[in-house]
């Protein structure tokens, strides 16, 4: 998939940024383990709720954590084409939930109309990398908790 940058909620943006700023000062490994488990859950998530066909797909996604960065990919070209479906079928709403404006999707992903092609969406990307912060989320407060 193309890199597209996600925007959360500004108020969910600042509570999480606080509590990692928190985390980060109190217990730094423990950060880098729930954004290791976090990124680990979205990625055995994709694979899980992924379209099985030949297993491209599937063998594509991964993720790589390094210290406090992170990254969840699916590397084959049509991952999007599956995420968000195609022609009249096109579906952004899981990434419009992440805060990536719709526009951005289409642009991306609407395709040259040299031929009409309707394939209805099977989300697997967006909705892990949700239920993956939600975790994220739910780790440093968990954390934090023990913490103080």
């Amino acid at each position: 998939m193309k890199n597209v940058d996600i925007k959360i909620d500004p108020g969910d943006l600042t509570r999480l940024n606080n509590k990692i700023s928190l985390l980060r000062k109190e217990a730094p490994r423990k950060l880098s383990t729930n954004i290791a488990h976090a990124v680990k859950f979205m990625e055995n998530d994709a694979v899980a709720n992924a379209p099985r066909d030949n297993g491209d797909l599937i063998r594509s996604i991964g993720s790589e954590v390094v210290g406090m960065t992170a990254e969840v990919f699916a590397g084959v070209k049509y991952a999007p084409y599956q995420e968000f479906g195609t022609g009249s079928f096109i579906d952004v709403s899981d990434a419009v939930a992440l805060g990536i404006p719709a526009s951005t999707i289409e642009r991306l992903y609407k395709g040259k109309g040299k031929r009409e092609v309707n394939m209805p969406p099977q989300p697997f990307f967006f909705p892990a990398v949700r239920k993956g912060f939600k975790k994220l989320l739910d780790g440093i407060e968990k954390d934090l908790k023990q913490l103080l």
